[in-house]
């Protein structure tokens, strides 16, 4: 009777003491949304654990980014992160590749207004989007230069708000949704922001239906194309979209390729624009976009 009697006081301990240790040692998880996967790990302080989370999703839980099964999505997560004992993390995920577009901005006046996104919205520039700016999630994000720029990420506010909905069902504490291509982005920044001016990177990052290709005249991206999965087909695609670039800016003489995974394609792709590849190995991250999930925490 004293042995439970004091097991029973450590439980009540445990449980008393949960939320004092999350605030003194807050743990956030980093989850990287993909329409058929999940991949996910913790960071504490400045680094990060190993891949905890990495598993399929059944077919048509996400399409193009927007979650269908909303209930069994946010029941996998909150599942995920008791087996894992996550339940106290914050959560920082990425949405799908496909959640959201990019596009740069030159603004059209002298200086940048307090208040950018209601600007912009008033503008409504045409900028070619699948969601009109007045029902769209904006991220703006200041590019170097003599002119004023951003880089601006669109979502879909019923997107965005049907992922919160998820992540309400799995009972979790999210901080941030964020473009996948905008954390890939800050992961690669730092190889680019020394980059001749009149070299061009190819990022190419590979997935199982294809492919996205990234043109950077350094940090800026400059071109976005989505790539097939067939590969003699990739390496034409490649070819055209870096040809019609060199076309509009004729100041680039050098590539880089940047793969953020192998192709089977590497080869031809080599030989198609004279320049060998360099695959980038984020570890001790799981990926790229969870790299740039934590870059982006780190300079909060």
């Amino acid at each position: 009777m004293v042995f439970s009697g004091l097991i029973g006081l450590k439980d009540d301990l445990e449980d008393r003491l949960r939320p004092v240790r999350a605030q003194l040692f807050p743990r956030q998880l980093l989850l990287e949304l993909q329409d058929d996967s999940l991949k996910g790990q913790v960071l504490r302080g400045s680094g990060p654990e190993a891949v905890s989370i990495d598993l399929p999703l059944p077919p048509l839980t996400c399409l193009d980014g927007q979650p269908l099964e909303k209930e069994p999505l946010g029941d996998l997560i909150g599942d995920l992160l008791v087996r894992d004992g996550l339940l106290d993390a914050v959560v920082l995920a990425s949405l799908p590749e496909r959640a959201a577009q990019w596009r740069v901005i030159d603004w059209p006046f002298e200086a940048i207004p307090d208040d950018p996104i209601a600007a912009l919205r008033t503008i409504d520039p045409p900028l070619n989007l699948a969601v009109p700016l007045s029902e769209a999630m904006i991220d703006l994000r200041p590019l170097a230069g003599s002119t004023p720029r951003l880089l601006m990420a669109v979502a879909s506010r019923k997107l965005v708000d049907d992922w919160i909905d998820v992540f309400n069902l799995a009972g979790v504490q999210l901080e941030r949704l964020a473009p996948a291509q905008s954390c890939r982005l800050a992961a690669v920044t730092s190889l680019l922001e020394a980059a001749p001016v009149d070299e061009l990177t190819v990022l190419i990052h590979p997935h199982p239906a294809g492919a996205q290709l990234l043109l950077m005249h350094r940090t800026e991206p400059v071109f976005d194309w989505p790539l097939p999965q067939d590969d003699e087909a990739l390496v034409r695609e490649v070819n055209r979209c870096v040809t019609f670039y060199r076309r509009r800016d004729p100041s680039i003489r050098r590539l880089r390729l940047l793969l953020s995974a192998p192709l089977p394609s590497q080869d031809s792709l080599q030989d198609a624009l004279g320049v060998r590849a360099e695959i980038l190995t984020p570890e001790p991250f799981g990926s790229l976009v969870l790299q740039g999930l934590a870059m982006a925490e780190s300079v909060r």
